[in-house]
């Protein structure tokens, strides 16, 4: 009966094997998910199977996805190069729906891929700790010139006023 217990549980914590799926010439196809907890760690791959290399993979938020659908312009959080494989990891640090696409180039041929899309509730901390948003790191960079300046014209106040007034 153990033995049985044992054999099930490992059975359940083994990685599902994505199902290769086809895409046509300018098709996609999209995994959509929500985050509730933040950070949430993404994990994408992709592979072909037969085919080019004209695939590739995108994170999007479903905003942007509706964009995409409608091929307007739109902005990727991650994104990987046309290939034959690709991967991204990406800390999502905002609650709200997102979407992983895959799409092959509408200059491609069919091909045959495997997509396989993880998320983490608990990434590693030193990956959540190096990578700020993009907002927070402008706030960095503007601030760190902001006290550049006022130390460097603080400084150059200090100087002039040490030189003597009459020099001759």
């Amino acid at each position: 009966m153990t033995l049985l217990l044992a054999l099930l549980i490992a059975q359940s914590t083994q990685p599902s094997t994505p199902k290769p799926f086809q895409l046509a010439p300018g098709d996609y196809r999209w995994v959509p998910f929500t985050v509730r907890q933040v950070p949430t760690q993404v994990d994408c791959r992709f592979e072909v199977l037969s085919g080019e290399a004209t695939v590739h993979a995108e994170l999007l938020p479903m905003g942007e996805f509706r964009l995409f659908s409608r091929d307007k312009e739109h902005a990727t959080l991650a994104f990987t190069p046309d290939g034959t494989k690709g991967a991204f990891r990406r800390i999502l640090d905002e609650r709200g729906q997102y979407a992983v696409v895959i799409k092959n180039s509408a200059a491609g041929k069919p091909v045959t891929v495997t997509l396989d899309v993880a998320t983490d509730l608990n990434p590693n901390a030193d990956v959540v700790a190096a990578e700020l948003p993009a907002h927070r790191r402008l706030v960095v960079i503007l601030s760190s010139f902001l006290m550049f300046f006022a130390m460097v014209g603080f400084s150059g106040l200090r100087l002039i006023q040490a030189l003597p007034r009459n020099r001759f």
